[in-house]
């Protein structure tokens, strides 16, 4: 009887295989370890990438406006430096023409429509007569011995005409001696000349009871009562030569 003989093929592994193996699954599950924890690190970076993005175009924005804001500002200003400039120049302009202006009126005041005025220079003409307005303060006494250097005396009023003149060309701030006056309380108003002053030309007011020289004066359109010793400017007054 035949004997059977079975035949059975044998693998032997490969210790050095077997290591390799054992080796890349090791890696694999260490592979699969790090991209488990790095996975979520890689989003987190990618997003903060995308904040970090959104905040520099947003500052970026933010920079340009500033500065087309700061752009605007000095263009403002430029216009309105230039503004100013031109303002300033048309002030000057009109402050030229209200001067030139000024000397033309009192020229005109001066001489009347006269070309040849025959009042001294700075004298004013009315009808006859000239005047002229000191620049010096003066008392009464000292005031009426300008006036006679002057070959003229201080002002005697004539009529309601002259003293509106007067009125009008005497400047409001100052005040003016004119050649009104009487020794005390009691005693008659005089003029320089010695006439009696008639108060159908104007009032004087009340001096009070004083025992002292009164003399009186213009200012701001009135006339005033006060102590002769007292500084004012002078109306000197002559006909014309």
């Amino acid at each position: 009887m035949a004997e059977e003989v079975t035949y059975a093929d044998l693998k032997f592994t490969n210790p050095e295989q077997h290591k390799k193996k054992g080796s890349q699954k090791t890696i694999t599950k260490a592979s699969t370890s790090i991209s488990h924890y790095w996975r979520p690190a890689a989003v987190g970076l990618g997003l903060f990438g995308l904040v970090l993005l959104g905040v520099t175009g947003t500052l970026s924005f933010k920079v340009l406006q500033a500065s087309h804001s700061v752009s605007s500002q000095n263009e403002n200003l430029t216009l309105q430096k230039k503004m100013l400039e031109i303002l300033l120049t048309k002030l000057n302009v009109l402050q030229v023409q209200n001067r030139n202006l000024s000397e033309t009126v009192q020229q005109l005041s001066n001489y009347r429509g006269n070309r040849c005025s025959p009042c001294p220079e700075k004298w004013l003409q009315r009808g006859e007569n000239c005047y002229f307005f000191t620049m010096k303060w003066n008392s009464w006494e000292e005031g009426k011995a300008q006036c006679t250097a002057l070959n003229s005396r201080l002002l005697k009023i004539e009529n309601k005409e002259e003293l509106e003149f007067i009125l009008e060309s005497a400047q409001s701030y100052n005040s003016y001696w004119i050649g009104l006056s009487r020794n005390k309380a009691g005693e008659p108003w005089l003029w320089e000349d010695n006439s009696t002053f008639t108060t159908d030309l104007f009032n004087i007011p009340d001096a009070g009871s004083s025992n002292y020289p009164i003399c009186v004066s213009i200012q701001g359109g009135n006339l005033v009562a006060s102590d002769c010793l007292g500084y004012r400017f002078s109306i000197c007054e002559k006909i014309q030569s």
